[in-house]
């Protein structure tokens, strides 16, 4: 009977992400025709599905290992390390390898975002006692520094990097089938890296302590959680820009829904994340026609509230 129920409501999910999808296909500034879809809106879609996907499966796996509920890739600044990176690789001039499927931008988001969640962790492992607070106020304050960073790049080189400024609010405006063909190999590999941790993340539930006497490496896990979150976040920045609190809201609502084992929320947290985003970017071509608004600024608006009310529930979502 449990089984049954999980699968109703997997099936329940995913319709929603196939109305969010077609939505997303049909909704627009202009009139939708043949060559608008097809050529121009497909492409941006899929991207923003996968951007979404990325974004709350990263979560929810930093959220297990940190065993923080708070913990996201935008709120601990791993998305504004891929971000530096990405921007610094727009000033050196975008390259690409392997036959155009990844691209410098690419290569440095990661550097970025993986040098971001390294520190993080030496923060977190430092110390048995630091704090979910202490934790998410660390990883605020990298964010604004690597922020600061990218700030003070854009500014020396305004004429070079003008042209991503909405981008980094968060925009897919633009972003279509060259960007799919940068991004398709970083997604799968991603994907792939989460889904084999998933095991020992569920033994590490029990306490560091108890999941090495039963064989796992905490050191070698905290290396494949950095790697394949850090992957995900940045291959989500180079496809729309920073996006922060997808991976927050996501995770939090398949907890209420589903068995809190890692595969289960990793994959229901791809597909709320994935519809999640295709809705904002929707309304964000809708609300300012026949202008666009960063579709970043949409998931903020429910994002920064959802935040504080996880913070200051009656039971408390920070623990110390």
């Amino acid at each position: 009977m449990r089984r049954t129920g999980i699968l109703f409501k997997t099936l329940i999910l995913i319709i929603i992400l196939v109305l969010c999808f077609a939505g997303s296909l049909y909704f627009g500034a202009e009139k939708p025709t043949e060559f608008l879809i097809r050529y121009l809106r497909l492409p941006r879609s899929v991207l923003v599905l996968l951007s979404g996907a990325l974004l709350a499966a990263s979560g929810a796996v930093f959220q297990i290992f940190f065993r923080n509920p708070l913990a996201e890739p935008g709120l601990l600044g791993i998305s504004a390390g891929a971000t530096l990176g990405a921007v610094t690789a727009a000033c050196l001039g975008g390259l690409s390898f392997f036959g155009g499927f990844i691209s410098s931008i690419n290569i440095f988001a990661f550097l970025g975002a993986f040098g971001s969640g390294l520190i993080l962790s030496l923060i977190s492992s430092s110390s048995r006692k630091i704090s979910s607070v202490m934790l998410l106020l660390c990883g605020t304050a990298l964010g604004t520094f690597y922020a600061s960073i990218s700030s003070t790049i854009m500014l020396l080189h305004n004429k070079e990097l003008y042209g991503i400024y909405s981008w980094l609010l968060g925009s897919f405006n633009g972003r279509g089938v060259n960007e799919l063909k940068f991004v398709i190999i970083p997604v799968i590999l991603a994907f792939i890296l989460m889904a084999l941790i998933c095991n020992p993340l569920d033994i590490l539930n029990g306490g560091e302590e108890s999941a090495s006497n039963l064989g796992v490496n905490i050191r070698l896990l905290r290396f494949f959680v950095i790697c394949s979150g850090s992957l995900a976040v940045s291959v989500a920045v180079c496809a729309g820009g920073t996006i922060s609190f997808v991976g927050l809201i996501a995770p939090h609502i398949m907890r209420k829904f589903f068995p809190p084992k890692s595969r289960t929320l990793l994959w229901t947290s791809a597909l709320s994340g994935a519809a999640l985003l295709l809705a904002a970017d929707t309304l964000a071509r809708v609300v300012m026609k026949p202008g666009e608004l960063p579709c970043g600024i949409i998931v903020s608006f429910i994002g920064v509230p959802f935040f504080m009310a996880l913070v200051f529930r009656k039971k408390g979502a920070v623990r110390e």
